[in-house]
């Protein structure tokens, strides 16, 4: 088992506060296409994409499920779309496709509607992650349907990171190249069992993961804040939320598989 992912996502970056100390730090950042204002559609991801960066947007269709909501999907498109536009690096952007969180029926009906959308994006040279949900279908076997839906298999394959949502046993169905686990950074026994089946038929394949970075460093970043408040700032224009949030990624990073000497994060996310 690699010890380190290809690359690990800080997500729950969408705040500007946040989203400016991950930038600045050169971190993959991780946010929700839904809370992208147009300063960050059309500047500050394409920025950081084209200065190397890797991006990774989620759709928000698990947290719009735990809240009851529907997913506005034409408001996601448009913000997969604006990002994709103003980059020149585009093979450094992963976006979620449409899915419907635990119903294979209802997401293999999505992928159908939706099927020359995502297409477009994955000509246009974005890492499209194509959740893979539980069922009556193996993993496997809806992994086989996305090919013939998209008529490629040039994406990557997302995986739920709790059993509950997708058991080990269902993982080692899959023969793929390109995995991202949803949701969780962090191995514990649950997701180590899970990649030791992926990694069992698919010992060459790219591995990425993010999880919400900031939920876990609440108190630690409000404390550095705090402190921030009483000491000047170099820049006048900068909060003490985003000298926080700096201050701490540097502290506590996530683990990450080191690219060779010159090579951009965009290299790294995404092989052909």
């Amino acid at each position: 088992m690699p010890l380190t992912w290809n690359v690990a996502y800080y997500s729950g970056m969408s705040s500007s506060q946040d989203l400016r100390a991950a930038v600045d730090e050169g971190v993959p950042v991780g946010v929700v296409a839904t809370l992208l204002d147009t300063l960050k559609l059309l500047r500050t991801l394409p920025r950081h994409l084209n200065a190397g960066g890797a991006v990774f947007i989620d759709s928000g269709a698990f947290s719009a499920f735990q809240k009851g909501e529907l997913v506005n999907w034409e408001k996601v498109f448009f913000a997969y779309e604006c990002v994709l536009a103003w980059t020149d690096f585009p093979g450094g952007l992963s976006i979620v496709a449409p899915d419907v969180i635990g119903d294979q029926s209802a997401t293999l009906d999505l992928w159908a509607v939706h099927a020359e959308r995502v297409r477009t994006w994955i000509t246009a040279g974005a890492r499209v992650i194509i959740p893979l949900q539980c069922g009556e279908l193996s993993a496997g076997e809806m992994l086989a349907h996305a090919k013939r839906i998209f008529q490629t298999d040039q994406f990557c394959a997302g995986i739920p990171s709790n059993l509950a949502a997708m058991s080990a046993e269902d993982c080692a169905t899959l023969h793929h190249h390109d995995f991202h686990l949803l949701g969780r950074v962090v191995i514990n026994a649950e997701l180590g069992d899970k990649l030791r089946a992926l990694l069992a038929n698919n010992p060459d394949a790219i591995y990425t993961a993010d999880a919400n970075w900031l939920r876990s460093r609440i108190k630690e970043i409000s404390l550095a804040a705090k402190e921030m408040r009483q000491a000047p700032a170099d820049n006048p224009f900068e909060t003490s939320r985003t000298r926080a949030v700096r201050a701490i990624l540097r502290l506590d990073p996530y683990h990450q598989q080191p690219g060779p000497s010159g090579a951009r994060q965009s290299e790294l996310t995404y092989g052909t």
